[in-house]
């Protein structure tokens, strides 16, 4: 039987896409915000900037729970009745405060006390739940704000996105004696606190990847992990704007016939994959072969070379994932190879 599975690859890239467009939208939004010399500039771009980030973040992880919780992305009618629930899809606090509903009830979110924390700053932090109110306003109605102001024939009375997020930022000074800084210092102390708000809310809607989905969740949080990985000290130095060297750029392809390949294969399940039962094979060679490995780890053989299919097992045995194989077609990708790998894992098969 031949397996069909390209509208699902076409899904699943659509998300990857989605969710690497929200954390360039964040970031640009956050590099904005630090590049202001005062926080009476103009927030404009800077609230498009966050708006749209935030949006793109919740909708993409309210689908990815549906799929997780059900086994498949909601049907489009019913999609378009979910997000019309939510300002038409705009109501960006509406769309967090039922993900936070929903991560009640997911044990592990509960049980870690890191993951808990972050869930209860996003849920009660008073300085974040403004910043929410402030971009979900100018996500729905507000965005047109001036030009509404120039075509009013009275004052402009509706809700100021602008101003308000000047207040925002602003209200990161009120702890401090400010009298005892200099204009400067009084402006940066504030821009990066409200940075620094803006960063533990990413981080911590961040976490229903890692926590809040299962390992289904985990294969798209994607570039958020700069945020994931933040520690305290970090917070506010925009580390995920710096270059970095990425360690998997070192790794290595495995010899199938080493010693180390050797001790993971006596120890795998494995099954051969053939190119004449998938309509969309993306490599030069007729067959492939995939294993699993306890507890949790997937390789594939492709040709004369062993190469991961996650992350974790590429890290684990600094290793590179299936994308640096010669054999793999232009611009091919085969998450086939995930699926079936894991139907050797008995596990899997029960969750």
């Amino acid at each position: 039987m031949k397996v069909n599975k390209a509208h699902e690859i076409e899904k699943v890239a659509a998300v990857t896409e989605e969710v690497e467009a929200s954390f360039k939208l964040i970031i640009a939004g956050l590099k904005n915000l630090n590049d202001q010399t005062s926080f009476v500039s103009n927030n404009h771009v800077t609230l498009q900037l966050f708006s749209s980030g935030f949006e793109r973040i919740v909708k993409i992880l309210l689908l990815l729970k549906d799929k997780y919780l059900t086994g498949n992305y909601p049907e489009l009618q019913k999609a378009k009745n979910k997000f019309n629930n939510y300002d038409n899809g705009h109501g960006i606090e509406k769309m967090l405060d039922d993900l936070i509903k929903y991560s009640k009830d997911v044990e592990i979110m509960q049980r870690v006390p890191m993951v808990r924390e972050d869930l209860n700053f996003i849920e009660n932090n008073k300085s974040f739940r403004e910043f929410l109110k402030i971009i979900t306003e100018f996500s729905i109605r507000q965005r047109y704000y001036y030009i509404d102001t120039i075509i009013l024939e009275n004052s402009n009375q509706t809700f100021n996105p602008f101003d308000n997020f000047k207040k925002f930022i602003y209200s990161f000074g009120s702890e401090t004696d400010l009298t005892q800084l200099t204009h400067q210092q009084e402006e940066r102390l504030v821009i990066k606190g409200a940075i620094v708000c803006i960063e533990k809310g990413v981080t911590a809607i961040s976490r229903f990847f890692t926590h809040g989905l299962g390992d289904f969740g985990k294969q798209f949080y994607g570039d958020f992990s700069s945020f994931i990985i933040l520690n305290d000290k970090d917070l506010g130095k925009l580390k995920y704007l710096e270059k970095k060297k990425v360690p998997s750029n070192s790794y290595k392809a495995i010899n199938p016939f080493s010693l180390s390949f050797l001790f993971i294969r006596l120890s795998s399940k494995s099954k051969t994959l053939y190119s004449k039962n998938y309509d969309n094979w993306a490599f030069t060679v007729d067959k492939v072969k995939v294993y699993f490995k306890k507890p949790n780890f997937y390789f594939t053989k492709i040709g004369q070379k062993v190469f991961a299919l996650t992350g974790k097992t590429s890290t684990r045995f600094k290793t590179p994932t299936y994308f640096n194989s010669e054999k793999l077609k232009p611009k091919a990708y085969a998450l086939y190879l995930l699926d079936e790998a894991k139907t050797l894992n008995e596990k899997q098969k029960t969750t």
